[in-house]
């Protein structure tokens, strides 16, 4: 057999897709990763016997082929694929906090007044320095004093009047009416799909672009699927795949395709 003549560079980042391995129909694809990994692993052990120092035999292992994607934005989608979470759509109640500074009126109005849950807010006083900084306040139903507050259609009236001016941070829940969850659950269990890389390459030599395809035909979630959040840094979400048998009469575990 001839040797082939494919010699390239790739000096940038594939898309990728993921497959449902029954129907062939894309789940998730990510065109915003910042680094993919593709592990081709042909362990090997070396045998001895005799009197020679070196080994004369290499015994094969299993392989432990992997792939190790990371992308720049938080894909539900790509969430589903690697933990098997359920997605739905509706009414939800949804935890949120909000930084608010007193008015001169001793009131604080919530953003989300109108679909706030009932009796779910928490009030602390944010500004530090002062004798109660730290403090969570009581609610009450009318006349707060110092350390309580009332609270009516979303708007929170404070007893003590020294905190105008100065902040208070109020956690509560209000209820979305077209949120989209994706919810992870005792049961939840992820699945195998087909993973396609998509690149292209630079032959130097012939100075010609050309597309190149690596195609694992089972994958699935390998240990941990990480979302990464930083200061002043893009959201980075690391998942990792393993190569898996797919079981094919043509005994095919991965393909690479340059074309």
């Amino acid at each position: 057999m001839a040797q082939s003549t494919k010699r390239w560079v790739i000096d940038d980042i594939a898309n990728a897709a993921l497959f449902d391995l029954n129907t062939g129909d894309p789940v998730a694809f990510m065109d915003r990763l910042k680094k993919m990994t593709i592990t081709i692993d042909a362990k090997q052990q070396r045998e001895y016997g005799g009197t020679s120092r070196f080994a004369f035999h290499l015994t094969e292992q299993d392989s432990e082929s992997a792939v190790q994607i990371e992308n720049a934005v938080m894909d539900f989608n790509e969430l589903i694929a690697a933990t098997g979470a359920s997605v739905s759509t509706g009414s939800s109640v949804v935890p949120t906090q909000e930084l608010q500074t007193v008015s001169g009126s001793s009131t604080v109005t919530l953003s989300k007044a109108a679909s706030l849950v009932t009796d779910s807010e928490k009030v602390v006083v944010a500004t530090k320095g002062l004798t109660n900084s730290g403090v969570q306040l009581s609610r009450v139903a009318s006349a707060p004093t110092a350390t309580q507050y009332t609270i009516a259609a979303g708007v929170i009236t404070l007893g003590d009047t020294s905190l105008n001016g100065k902040d208070v941070r109020v956690f509560y829940d209000y209820t979305a009416t077209s949120a989209e969850k994706a919810s992870v659950v005792t049961t939840t269990k992820n699945k195998p799909y087909k993973f396609v890389a998509y690149g292209r390459a630079f032959d130097d030599e012939l100075n010609v672009y050309f597309n190149v395809t690596v195609i694992i035909y089972k994958a699935q979630m390998l240990g941990t699927f990480t979302i990464d959040m930083q200061r002043k840094s893009a959201t980075t979400n690391t998942l990792d795949l393993a190569v898996l048998d797919p079981g094919r009469a043509d005994g095919k575990v991965i393909d690479i395709i340059a074309a």
